[in-house]
């Protein structure tokens, strides 16, 4: 059965109670500056709950090279620029816990799992689309392949490099052994994550754009 990337054994608590820390913070601005009234949506709420189960099933099909090495997409670039931000912090939470209760895991290394393979992915996706929407033109492939496509590679690529980091800096893993047995295959899983993520985004715009909210078919198709 897979783990989660982060088993609260080979980390020092003390990061974990950090981590638990600031994702409290997270889980309340996501709480002050959510947009609640989208819930009365038709089918908001069903398309959010297909989309945290498919989440789940991305995050608990994976290969690992140690126990908290662990190749798997994301998908947290989709779920962010769908939903918003803050509903996106909403749905990691719920796929972290899920994930946690179906593994018998350690429910003190839900922070580190959530803002690391969650909180990271959307900072980086919410940063990238408003650089793109204040600075780039409003045109529909560059919304695809920089908030999509490119996004979602360097949101896992960071995701990624931010674990080894944490794992050499509690002694889990060596530089060396890092730099030889897992970072050479970062590029694979960013384009990977960048691919999927991307081909997901083009579907959805261009069949079901009224499920994405940082999408204005208005803004990024007519009239130009």
């Amino acid at each position: 059965m897979p783990r989660l990337d982060f088993p609260a054994h080979i980390i020092p608590s003390a990061l974990f109670w950090m981590a638990d820390l600031g994702l409290v913070i997270l889980v309340l601005a996501a709480l002050w500056r959510a947009p609640f009234p989208r819930l009365r949506c038709a089918g908001f709420i069903h398309v959010f709950s297909a989309a945290c189960v498919v989440l789940l099933v991305l995050w608990n099909t994976r290969a690992g090279v140690l126990p908290a090495l662990n190749f798997h997409l994301l998908g947290v670039t989709a779920l962010t620029l769908m939903f918003g931000w803050a509903f996106a912090v909403f749905g990691v939470l719920l796929v972290t816990a899920a994930s946690i209760l179906n593994q018998q895991g350690d429910w003190l290394s839900l922070g580190m799992n959530a803002l690391v393979m969650g909180g990271v992915p959307i900072l980086i996706t919410e940063s990238l689309l408003r650089v793109a929407q204040r600075r780039l033109p409003h045109n529909f492939f560059i919304y695809i392949y920089v908030n999509a496509f490119l996004a979602a590679g360097l949101s896992i690529l960071g995701a990624s490099v931010l674990g080894a980091a944490l794992l050499w800096l509690a002694d889990s893993a060596s530089g060396d052994w890092l730099s030889y047995q897992y970072l050479p295959f970062l590029p694979l899983v960013f384009f990977s994550e960048a691919v999927v993520n991307g081909m997901i985004m083009t579907a959805l715009v261009a069949i079901r754009p009224g499920w994405v909210a940082s999408f204005d078919d208005k803004l990024y198709i007519h009239n130009k």
